[in-house]
């Protein structure tokens, strides 16, 4: 956790007395002696989720500009635009990244109703006719040069809002309707309106992360199945009465029944990462002569261009380092010093490691198509910068994480612990609140 220190003029380590056991030197000004006794130092952020997150974004720059090369100068005259502006958008990410570490992560809580409704009102703006949208599709609201895709910031907000509203209720959430209001409301508002645009992938991810936040939480398994049920009933009717996602499933079933159609990019997919075997066939090759030719490959099938160039090698480090996210992501939760944080670190883990599993099993033809991009790799500039802002919060959670027996003590009362009815997550051992806390904020 954040800790206070005295600076002496000795070197030591954070939060220690001088080696020597004297006083320290007390040098410069009155007014620099107390901004060095009061100075702050948060511990640093977790490297197993921080150099896995780069190594994706790296590696989505990269096959960005290796997937969209042919058909940027076909389009813009400029082999390099799709790949440059991924690269700025990464760069503009690492930004908001930096920012949100850097940050403890409680300075957000107030902002969580907020950006709630400013994400609903988002999701209602873009199905408006008339208001401009990218590319005419009812998912991305276009602003001049720029571009913000409403559903992925609906996915941040639901993570804040779910998180600060379960922790302040406690085991009071789930006992009477009244109290499950409220996170029903926002999960169910978000997936119905996505839904609408019409993106079922999308909407599936959002129900994902609602409702595993909720079972997390400890709320009672009437509340997470049942509506879960009717979310999925919805979303499977939804499926048949679309004709073009009835496509879809068809061709899932049977990926040959149209290969020149509605199967054809999952062929595609296939081939390519046959062709690249082991080790690939070579950066570049998917958009030379005789290279597998994969409709927007940058975007939803980016990990067959993966297969292809990098071949099976490179497919495991993608799925390794997704792994390693997830993995230390929920280490984070588990020790996590506040349920808020807890349930902050687990929504996003599930974000980015269940939109990661679904669009990998797209691509390997183990589930339908879906429109679903590869997190941090896909090509998208809302998608990556709002995915580095989450990774941001994540690390800033690493930074306050305890061992189990130290766990507790920095929420308020209400909400603190399982004997004072406050919401416990599972796993971890959660001393009631008041108990003493090493470095106490």
């Amino acid at each position: 956790m954040s800790r206070l220190v005295r600076q002496p003029g000795v070197t030591r380590t954070p939060g220690a007395r001088p080696s020597n056991g004297g006083a320290p030197h007390r040098g410069g000004s009155a007014r620099q002696r107390i901004a060095s006794a009061l100075r702050v130092e948060r511990p640093g952020e977790d490297m197993a989720i921080l150099f896995p997150a780069v190594v994706l974004v790296g590696i989505g720059v990269l096959m960005v500009f290796s997937a969209s090369a042919m058909n940027s100068l076909m389009k813009n005259n400029d082999a390099y635009d799709a790949g440059g502006k991924q690269l700025v958008y990464a760069i503009i990410g690492a930004c908001f990244m930096y920012i949100f570490s850097a940050t403890d992560y409680r300075r957000w809580r107030s902002l969580a109703p907020i950006a709630m409704v400013a994400s609903l009102a988002l999701l209602i703006a873009v199905l408006i006719p008339g208001v401009p949208t990218e590319a005419g599709l009812r998912r991305s609201l276009s602003v001049g040069p720029i571009s913000i895709h409403a559903a992925e910031a609906a996915k941040f907000s639901l993570i804040l809002f779910l998180a600060d509203f379960l922790a302040r209720r406690g085991h009071e959430i789930g006992k009477t309707f009244e109290t499950m209001v409220s996170p029903l409301l926002a999960i169910g508002l978000s997936v119905v309106l996505v839904l609408v645009e019409p993106d079922l992938g999308t909407a599936s991810i959002l129900g994902l992360i609602g409702f595993s936040i909720l079972f997390v939480a400890g709320i009672p398994l009437r509340w997470v199945l049942v509506p879960g049920s009717i979310v999925v009933a919805a979303a499977i009717a939804l499926m048949f009465t679309n004709s073009y996602q009835a496509a879809r499933l068809g061709g899932f079933t049977d990926p040959f029944s149209d290969p020149t159609g509605s199967t054809y990019q999952t062929l595609q997919g296939l081939i390519a990462m046959a062709v690249g075997g082991p080790l690939g066939s070579g950066l570049g090759s998917s958009q030379q002569l005789g290279g597998i030719n994969i409709p927007y490959a940058w975007n939803d099938y980016i990990f067959a261009v993966i297969g292809e160039e990098a071949g099976l090698v490179g497919m495991l480090v993608v799925i390794s380092a997704f792994l390693a996210i997830a993995l230390r992501g929920l280490r984070t939760a588990r020790r996590a010093p506040d349920t808020y944080g807890a349930l902050l670190a687990t929504g996003i883990v599930v974000w980015i490691s269940g939109q990661a599993f679904i669009n990998i099993a797209v691509v390997l033809a183990l589930l339908p198509v879906t429109g679903v991009p590869l997190p941090l790799v896909s090509q998208g500039g809302s998608s990556l910068i709002v995915l580095m802002a989450a990774i941001g919060l994540l690390l800033s959670v690493s930074r306050e994480t305890m061992v189990p027996s130290q766990a507790g003590g920095s929420d308020a009362g209400a909400h603190r612990g399982w004997r004072n009815g406050g919401t416990s997550i599972p796993s971890v051992r959660r001393s009631s609140y008041g108990s003493p806390t090493p470095y106490r904020r």
